[in-house]
């Protein structure tokens, strides 16, 4: 994987996608049942159930969501010596881990990460937040890949299923498996760090992902500027 890519891919995996693993079923129903990214209800991208990477603290997230029923904080692991970083994963009712919530300060939430189940579809999305910027593509297995969607205004990334890659294609039907919520400046590295293709479309897989990448970030290959662990 091209390493201009791998903070797109690293903040998926933060859940232990597991992208290598040919048991991996993205289209997972155990995941968060949410639709809000469609409905606006309780707030709209880059607002997630109240919390806004950016503005939220981190402990009001917390709060927030052990004052919801609906979910339960499954694990908040000790920071490592000489960091500030916080994170919490989070998980709907009796179901396995879906969500996590990261400071990087360890005051302010710098992004949130959900895995949905497959009950959105790209057109509705569309519909509501048109084109988006950017794009690359992560062939899984031979059934199944994704697609990860960059709305760059809205400090956004949408992870749309792709069936049968690389012939398989984005279209107005493919299921969203995810959803990235970034803090300014997480949104900003993301554009400075990764390489990505200029959307162009319901094109298939193989279209987006065979050719050369059409946007680069400045700080791709600069070890100062993006560091491979990040």
């Amino acid at each position: 994987m091209n390493r201009g890519v791998l903070i797109l891919w690293c903040l998926f995996a933060a859940l232990a996608l597991a992208a290598c693993s040919a048991d991996i079923n993205l289209l997972d129903e155990t995941k968060l049942s949410d639709t809000s990214l469609i409905s606006g209800d309780p707030c709209e991208a880059p607002c997630w159930n109240g919390i806004i990477p950016g503005e939220t603290r981190y402990r009001d997230a917390k709060l927030i969501i052990e004052g919801d029923d609906r979910y339960q904080i499954s694990d908040e692991p000790s920071p490592e010596d000489g960091s500030s970083e916080r994170r919490f994963t989070f998980k709907e009712g009796e179901n396995p881990a879906c969500c996590q919530v990261a400071s990087l300060d360890g005051e302010t939430v710098s992004n949130i990460l959900l895995q949905t189940a497959p009950i959105m579809n790209f057109g509705a999305v569309y519909d509501v937040y048109g084109e988006p910027d950017y794009l690359a593509g992560e062939q899984v297995n031979d059934e199944q890949g994704y697609m990860a969607l960059v709305y760059s205004d809205l400090r956004l990334i949408l992870y749309a299923f792709v069936a049968n890659p690389p012939t398989g294609a984005i279209s107005v039907s493919s299921q969203i498996i995810g959803t990235m919520y970034l803090d300014e400046a997480d949104a900003q590295k993301l554009l400075t760090c990764a390489s990505l293709y200029h959307w162009q479309g319901f094109q298939d897989f193989t279209s987006y992902v065979e050719r050369e990448f059409d946007y680069v970030g400045e700080g791709v290959g600069d070890e100062a500027i993006c560091p491979t662990n990040q």
